[in-house]
């Protein structure tokens, strides 16, 4: 045989191989194309309509408190604390003494302003009487009046001071912190106490303004803390204003039940299926 045609030949097989290699290539390519895949996208929608967020419980009655006493400059700068009455960790009642100031100069005004307060009374009630015979005149009646109020005010002033040397919980809770010891010198800038209540506890949330239409008031929201518990809450404050930085609007959230649950703790919230439709 010519040695062209032998060629020619062994060209024509592997250009039809090749041909034939390509379509079955293209059939391949074709049919994993039309293969459905999950996508970026469709993960990132599933994670998004669980509409969670990472956040932290705190206390709705949570305060410091701090010495109130009126103290005139001249009397120095602070006052000792005497008693200390509770520890950090303690539950306490509303009303309840948590600690004792230096009560020696609040105790002397209530002093001072009594007699004042005793003669200024004694004075109006004679005055009326002598008014009624016509024997002083309305103006004198008048002073006798207006020093009357002066001389209480006074003595109220003293003793509200010294019920101020008490330092008492303002509503029933935990001592969460103690700032003092006896021997203190305190001002009314120095806190002496925090008090926090267990209950209520609540949550804010940032959320984006897209989402916040399912977040309405009493929508249903559980909560899930670091170690596993739950617990349900309800939406309670949706905020009018959107912040632009953000993006987001603040979701207030209440625990119906504390259970186990403290002001502080790391929390997941999520929405509920069905709660925001």
């Amino acid at each position: 045989m010519n040695t062209r045609v032998l060629l020619s030949i062994v060209l024509s097989g592997s250009v039809l191989v090749a041909a034939c290699a390509r379509e079955v290539g293209s059939e391949a390519e074709s049919e994993s194309r039309t293969e459905p895949r999950p996508t970026v996208a469709v993960a990132t929608a599933a994670t998004e309509s669980r509409r969670s967020f990472q956040t932290h419980l705190y206390s709705e009655r949570d305060a410091d408190l701090f010495n109130r006493l009126l103290v005139e400059e001249s009397a120095g700068v602070g006052t000792p604390v005497t008693a200390i009455h509770v520890e950090v960790g303690e539950y306490v009642k509303s009303g309840q003494l948590l600690a004792t100031l230096d009560d020696s100069d609040a105790r002397l005004e209530v002093r001072a302003t009594e007699p004042e307060a005793e003669v200024a009374a004694s004075n109006l009630r004679r005055i009326e009487e002598l008014r009624k015979t016509g024997v002083v005149s309305e103006a004198e009646h008048e002073e006798a009046v207006f020093e009357n109020r002066t001389a209480e005010a006074a003595l109220e002033k003293a003793r509200l001071n010294l019920s101020r040397t008490e330092i008492r919980a303002p509503f029933a809770g935990v001592v969460s912190r103690r700032y003092v010891r006896v021997g203190d010198v305190v001002d009314d800038r120095m806190p002496l106490f925090r008090v926090t209540a267990m209950a209520p506890l609540r949550a804010r949330l940032l959320v984006p303004e897209s989402e916040v239409a399912s977040f309405g008031a009493g929508a249903s929201v559980r909560l899930t803390g670091g170690d596993g518990t739950t617990g349900q809450a309800r939406v309670v404050l949706v905020g009018p204003t959107t912040d632009p930085g953000s993006g987001t609007r603040e979701v207030i959230v209440e625990l119906m039940r504390v259970g186990d649950f403290r002001p502080g703790a790391s929390v997941t919230a999520e929405l509920e299926e069905g709660a925001g439709s």
